[in-house]
């Protein structure tokens, strides 16, 4: 009885190797990458991976940007896009084949995950200024420049004035000069007749009848 009890847990023991072979997806560097204490290039630096080395991966975010992985005897985060994995006999990245690949979706928790495995590491007494610390900015893409403003013209400045169409030049009347009085405008000269006295205009006579 005891020998069947003792081959039926080897059995079961087995039986549950698979399932541990399929919760750690084996993926290799495909570069030197840094393993880091958290899912962002801002975390601290475990250690440094060189180009091939093989990696247990346990799991992933949602994005399957960052995945937790098991490297030797260090655990930490990689960029998924520097690692690639054995899939229908191509290496294809696990930044975009991870969902495909099946390997398990996981969250972040930085207090617990630090606890667990860097609690002799120097940055582990920072790990409140860690938990507390602003979120890095959200990377704009470049795209199509903007449209530039209208420029606000400063007081002081003269705004370009449109282009008149070309008009005959009208000479306006002049408005008649006011006479102050006491001062009497002086009269233009009189031509005078032979008698002196001012020659009278010619009467014009109608026909005669």
């Amino acid at each position: 009885m005891k020998k069947l009890g003792a081959i039926g847990l080897l059995m079961l023991s087995l039986a549950a190797l698979p399932w541990v072979a399929q919760a750690q997806q084996l993926a290799y560097a495909s570069k030197d990458v840094h393993l880091r204490a958290g899912p962002g290039r801002d975390y601290p630096v475990v250690a440094i991976l060189p180009a091939g080395f093989e990696i247990s991966v346990l799991g992933c975010l949602s994005s399957y940007s960052w995945c937790d992985v098991l490297a030797g005897s260090s655990r930490g985060w990689v960029y998924a896009g520097n690692l690639t994995y054995s899939y229908q006999g191509s290496n294809v990245p696990v930044l975009t084949y991870g969902a495909q690949i099946g390997i398990a979706v996981l969250s972040f928790v930085l207090l617990d995950y630090w606890t667990h495995h860097y609690h002799d590491r120097p940055f582990y007494r920072q790990r409140e200024q860690w938990v507390h610390r602003p979120r890095p900015p959200r990377q704009v893409h470049p795209g199509a420049p903007r449209p530039q403003p209208p420029q606000q013209i400063r007081p002081g400045t003269q705004r370009p004035q449109p282009a008149q169409p070309d008009r005959p030049s009208v000479q306006r009347p002049q408005p008649p000069q006011p006479v102050r009085p006491g001062v009497q405008r002086p009269q233009p000269p009189q031509k005078a007749g032979a008698d002196g006295q001012r020659p009278q205009s010619p009467r014009r006579d109608g026909p005669r009848k």
